[in-house]
């Protein structure tokens, strides 16, 4: 389990592993069976029962020769049961060629059939790799004693000694490994992450010095090839950017971003596998890939890699997505949230599956339901309006920002505690009050922390002895153990101390503030005294006009979509860059509107500052979650009522409703639109203010400090609010030449098809064919249950 947490290798329950091989390898190679049938059926009815015969046994031929790759393979759990699923697709197959009386194929069947050798794996723990070795020939042997009998034997060698899955790297290769050395030839070494020892002044627990790795460097690293392989699906490691080298060490992590350029070095290290399975897709003829990673991958710096496959030539679609999926490993006692995606060249409307409902069971894995939806999936693995695609708005730059970054809970003191620190740094600006993340929705006061700035080692131990010595012993013995550089060599000081925000607070006495990670998204005004930390996104506005555009349901729907989820809780993420820096504020107010949301966003402000002031047991997360239960009608429990008469939550609520309402009215628009409606107007409203900007008129929100001298812009056009998007025309496809594939092709045309299509409608997007071929073919479909056929002479799937 150790072992496996530090890979980030989870075990995947049976059940999960279901959900992602079905539609990564089942369905595609069941709709090709469906195609099949359908083409037997036809040829039948036409009295070429041999013709039939044939078209069936090629395509046993096609399936016996199918490769399934798991490039992450672990023990095996995914091409044990491809390989169930595939035995179970061929058995009926075997069966239809039995019905068809084509008993010399169904007896010449065994050396031309599905056998571990059709499953391929990439596993780097050796192991593990023999493990799934053997775990293929027992799915196989299961499956041969299941259909003929416990008397049967298979022929001689029963287990073959196929070497499908290779032990080794599934990134990269190197020509050798060496160990790195400074400029004295001695080699470089780091705290090995883990071994710790107590220290002698504080008694707390810090990294031990003398528990040292070396430092390897991988001599001429280059990407690694995987086999060819029809599908791929598996479950890569869940690594994320931040931790990747004190998990695998630094040259490892050098070594894959020198080998992988075309994978930006902020990804997580799952995305290294998927920008390979869609390079193998879009460039390699693989049919479909299949991949678990966690759900991070809908955030900003992962998505960059699903942006480039789905803009680039030929491009690659979404054919599946589950964006949010619970996850549990009971053996490293992981619980995170994960996306499954499944990707190929065709699929332009995928299935869009959303989780309902969660029962947790007795082994820590859920029984889920879900909703579904078919339609083009975004980047952002969303269907609807596209909001990975939104600008990035001059007029928000250089005003949001993530708080400091101490690295290094030594820098928090306590007044009574170390007061002697308190009184050397009275009078600076070296002490600050500091507010975390879950301080501001947990209603937790500010505490206090060092803050030295720039300041040099050599003027903070002759001016401040006493600081300097605290730090010494409560922040150095941590810091020699980090990854950065410069973390190690000033300890003394902030890992990010964030310059940019402090010059944007000059001149403010307060600011926007919103946690980053939680259950409701709340926007708080903070005095500019206070230092956020880095779990806060700060905004440096003081109007209150803004914070009720920001507070607003308008401004919520679009943070939500914009900034995913994580967590356990799978709660929302506030991502600054996201959220904030491309969300288009309504531009032109008069002044008496203006005056309206200011005076409503005060006002809700200033009481839940009152309510949580006066009650210290009260919460932002728990007054939110009884106005939750207010909006669904919900009954409220003897504790929410409690909760919403100390709370006035009835009051937080109408202030809320005041301030969507004025603010719709800012933007000139209804105020009962659907979210998607609301996103669909942002995005095209975006779009606008992009092109305004491009042509140098920038609706700055605080000019004074943005663009001081800038004038307010005039602008006269009529702005596009995408009501009415117009739908892209439909590829035009050649007319396949095998009857086999022609069914497969209009099963698919009519499967993605939102509405029923007449026999012309699908031959205007089919080159070579008109309505009179394509008719039989929808007969053909029909007949074997695939199609239905309406009284208008029209076919759905």
């Amino acid at each position: 389990g150790k072992e496996r947490a530090k890979l980030g290798a989870h075990y995947t329950p049976r059940a999960y592993v279901e959900r992602l091989v079905m539609p990564t390898v089942m369905e595609p190679l069941r709709a090709d069976w469906a195609a099949v049938q359908a083409a037997a059926a036809s040829l039948i009815e036409a009295d070429k029962a041999d013709e039939a015969r044939a078209v069936v046994e090629t395509f046993h031929g096609q399936l016996a020769q199918t490769k399934v790759l798991d490039p992450a393979c672990g023990t095996g759990n995914f091409l044990y049961v491809a390989l169930a699923r595939m035995k179970e697709l061929e058995g009926e197959v075997v069966s239809f060629l039995t019905e068809l009386g084509d008993m010399d194929y169904v007896l010449g069947l065994s050396g031309h059939t599905i056998t571990p050798e059709n499953f391929l794996g990439i596993e780097i723990n050796p192991r593990a790799a023999a493990i799934a070795q053997l775990v293929l020939w027992i799915g196989y042997l299961q499956w041969h004693f299941r259909v003929n009998g416990e008397g049967k034997v298979p022929p001689e060698p029963v287990l073959r000694d196929v070497k499908t899955i290779e032990n080794r790297d599934a990134l990269i290769t190197w020509d050798k490994k060496v160990l790195e050395q400074d400029e004295h030839g001695m080699p470089l070494t780091r705290w090995d992450g883990e071994t710790m020892k107590q220290h002698p002044v504080t008694g707390k627990k810090v990294p031990d010095e003398d528990a040292r790795l070396e430092v390897e460097h991988y001599v001429n690293p280059k990407a690694a090839k995987w086999p060819k392989a029809d599908f791929i699906v598996g479950n890569p490691p869940f690594i994320g950017n931040k931790r990747m080298r004190k998990r695998l060490g630094d040259g490892y992590v050098t070594a894959i971003r020198k080998a992988c350029t075309s994978v930006p070095a902020n990804v997580d290290l799952v995305m290294y596998w998927w920008d390979k399975a869609a390079l193998s897709v879009r460039k390699e003829k693989v049919r479909r890939f299949g991949l678990v990673s966690t759900n991070s991958i809908k955030q900003i710096t992962n998505r960059k890699i699903v942006n480039k496959h789905k803009a680039s030539k030929p491009p690659l679609f979404v054919a599946f997505a589950i964006p949010d999926h619970p996850w549990r490993d009971n053996e490293t006692n992981a619980a995170v949230r994960v996306a499954m995606t499944v990707c190929d060249a065709e699929t332009k409307i995928g299935m869009f599956k959303t989780v309902t409902s969660e029962i947790r069971q007795s082994d820590g894995n859920a029984l889920i339901s879900f909703r579904e939806a078919r339609g083009v999936i975004n980047a952002d693995l969303s269907i609807g309006s596209d909001t990975s695609v939104a600008a990035d708005l001059k007029s928000n730059r250089r005003l949001s920002f993530m708080g400091v970054i101490p690295v290094g809970v030594g820098f928090r003191v306590d007044p009574q505690a170390q007061s002697s620190l308190f009184k050397e740094l009275h009078g600076t600006s070296y002490i600050r009050q500091y507010l975390g993340g879950s301080d501001l929705t947990d209603n937790v006061k500010a505490s206090h922390i060092i803050d030295i700035g720039a300041l040099d080692e050599a003027k903070l131990r002759s001016d401040y002895p006493a600081t300097y010595q605290f730090l010494w012993d409560e922040v150095r013995p941590h810091r020699l153990g980090a990854e950065r550089d410069n973390h190690r060599q000033f300890w003394w000081r902030f890992g990010e101390s964030r310059v940019d925000m402090r010059v944007a607070f000059e001149g403010l006495s307060r600011f926007i503030a919103t946690t980053e990670t939680a259950k409701f998204r709340v926007f708080s005004f903070l005095d500019v005294k206070i230092l956020p930390d880095q779990k806060l996104r700060v905004i440096a506005l003081a109007e209150a006009f803004d914070l009720g555009i920001l507070s607003s349901h308008f401004h919520l729907v679009w943070a939500a979509a914009t900034g995913g989820r994580q967590g356990v809780g799978n709660d929302l993420i506030y991502n600054h860059t996201t959220c904030f820096d491309k969300f288009p504020f309504p531009a032109d107010v008069p002044e008496t509107l203006k005056a309206r949301i200011r005076d409503k966003a005060e006002a809700l402000d200033a009481l839940r500052k009152q309510v949580l002031a006066a009650h210290e047991d009260l919460t932002l997360t728990g007054l939110y979650n009884v106005l939750e239960a207010l909006k669904v009608g919900r009954a409220l429990t003897e504790k929410e009522r409690d909760i919403h008469d100390r709370g006035l939550v009835t009051l937080i609520r109408q202030h809320h409703d005041a301030i969507d309402a004025a603010v719709a009215e800012a933007y000139g628009w209804p105020a009962d639109l659907s979210d998607e409606n609301i996103l669909t107007r942002l995005v095209a409203l975006n779009k606008t203010r992009a092109a305004e900007e491009a042509k140098g008129v920038i609706r700055w929100l605080r000019p004074e400090f943005q663009s001081p001298g800038a004038t307010a812009p005039q602008v006269n056009a009529t702005l596009d609010l995408g009501d009415a998007p117009v739908a892209a025309p439909a590829a035009i496809i050649p007319w396949p030449k095998t009857l086999a594939e022609q069914v497969s092709a209009v099963a698919a045309f009519l499967a993605a098809a939102p509405i029923p299509q007449h026999p012309r409608d699908i031959a205007r997007a089919i080159q070579g064919t008109n309505a009179k071929g394509v008719t039989p073919v929808l007969d053909a479909l029909t007949a074997i249950g695939q199609a239905r056929k309406l009284a208008d002479g029209r076919y759905a799937a």
